[in-house]
């Protein structure tokens, strides 16, 4: 699900890849998740919402 928002939020909140260090832990799997190579867990959900400052609901 977030293969296919990427973008959209990415612009729009202003976070670039490597912003997404704290949230998924190591760049590798920062590129599989922006990729589509790789799922998200419900924990890794959570912290991208509040990231990106919306319901967790959208990641699952």
């Amino acid at each position: 699900m977030f293969h296919a928002r990427r973008a959209d939020l990415m612009e729009t909140s202003g976070l670039a890849a490597a912003g997404l260090l704290p949230v998924l832990a190591t760049r590798g799997r920062v590129s599989e998740v922006l990729r589509g190579k790789r799922s998200i867990s419900k924990e890794q959900a959570k912290r991208l919402a509040a990231a990106f400052q919306v319901t967790a609901d959208l990641f699952i």
